[in-house]
């Protein structure tokens, strides 16, 4: 069921961009699209440390200092060198790769927001609205287990996640899509603080731990990310001892999935990039049926992930004013700077 909603979320995403590119007329500028990307992950810190401090949620700030010392630092210097060798491609995929390790402070401390309002596990909830689908979670579990080979494909799927995250405005850049790079990193950013602010109401333990599901009686499905998470999920809910570390972060939020939603970004993004099209296509509609399989996912999580990341997607068309044939342009301008 997953695999027709995901495709049919294409054309609903392509349909939304070209009606909000018809209504923002003439594409953006390089420069433009720069400063709107970097003011967006500056209001995302402005937003986000006012609501730990409202809340009391302890921090380690000690713990950024790792994102610091180990990109931000390097990639600062590395587009101080771009800028002065005016190698504009290599400026807008370090910024974006910078811009995506920046959101993660921001999303990470909104998500232990969210779950840490305490609000009631939502895990019934959301077992009910799977079977009111006609969808039944363990019976989908057990066929793909039963099939070491998709088990097996699905896992990388799901594992892919963080490398597309930060591998996909590069291959934008190198396709000439350097707006394009910048925007897909906002509808990241989007994407993640809706699902943090949808999930103050929908806190949930996952569909392992809700079916009491073991690795033990699975032969062929990892389900490490099931599980893993939930010392952190319980930790921020219930211990006056906690403390939120980037260290230690770990995705938390159950509804939306925001696998699912950046599968569809990352789709989105590449099918501008004619040689990456399918193959990206294939890879993300495996990564939406792994955020059920290895990810622990209810069926409607990942729906919602899709109808966010849709959302998202029509947002970032808008404000970055994106428009076929936007990259031969764009591959122009960067080259005559």
């Amino acid at each position: 069921m997953i695999g027709p909603v995901f495709l049919l979320s294409l054309p609903v995403c392509a349909f939304m961009e070209t009606v909000c590119r018809d209504a923002a007329g003439a594409g953006m500028s390089i420069a433009r699209a720069r400063i709107v990307l970097f003011a967006f992950v500056g209001l995302a810190y402005v937003v986000a440390f006012p609501i730990v401090w409202l809340q009391g949620m302890a921090v380690d700030y000690g713990s950024f200092g790792v994102l610091l010392k180990a990109i931000v630092l390097p990639a600062a210097a590395g587009i101080l060198y771009a800028m002065f060798r005016r190698m504009e491609p290599m400026r807008v995929a370090l910024e974006a790769i910078l811009c995506g390790f920046l959101l993660m402070i921001p999303i990470g401390l909104c998500s232990y927001a969210a779950v840490g309002a305490n609000f009631p596990l939502a895990d019934d909830a959301l077992t009910q609205m799977d079977k009111a689908l006609g969808f039944d979670w363990r019976t989908f579990v057990g066929l793909v287990d039963a099939r070491p080979v998709f088990a097996t494909v699905l896992e990388y799927a799901y594992q892919s996640f963080t490398p597309q995250l930060f591998l996909t405005p590069v291959f934008l850049v190198f396709g000439g899509k350097h707006v394009r790079a910048y925007a897909m990193v906002a509808a990241y950013g989007l994407l993640c603080f809706a699902a943090c602010l949808i999930s103050v109401w929908f806190p949930a333990i996952g569909a392992y731990a809700a079916y009491d599901m073991s690795a033990l009686g699975l032969n062929n499905i990892d389900t490490y990310f099931g599980f893993a998470f939930l010392e952190q999920f319980n930790g921020v809910r219930g211990d006056p001892s906690f403390a939120f570390s980037l260290t230690e972060m770990m995705g938390i939020l159950t509804f939306p999935s925001v696998h699912a939603g950046v599968a569809v970004i990352c789709a989105w993004a590449l099918w501008e990039v004619r040689r990456l099209r399918y193959p990206f296509l294939v890879l993300n509609l495996s990564m939406g049926i792994s955020a059920i399989t290895h990810g622990g996912h209810y069926l409607v999580d990942v729906i919602a992930g899709i109808g966010v990341a849709a959302v998202a997607i029509a947002l970032v068309t808008a404000v970055f004013r994106l428009s076929p044939g936007q990259g031969a342009n764009e591959a122009a301008a960067a080259t005559a700077a």
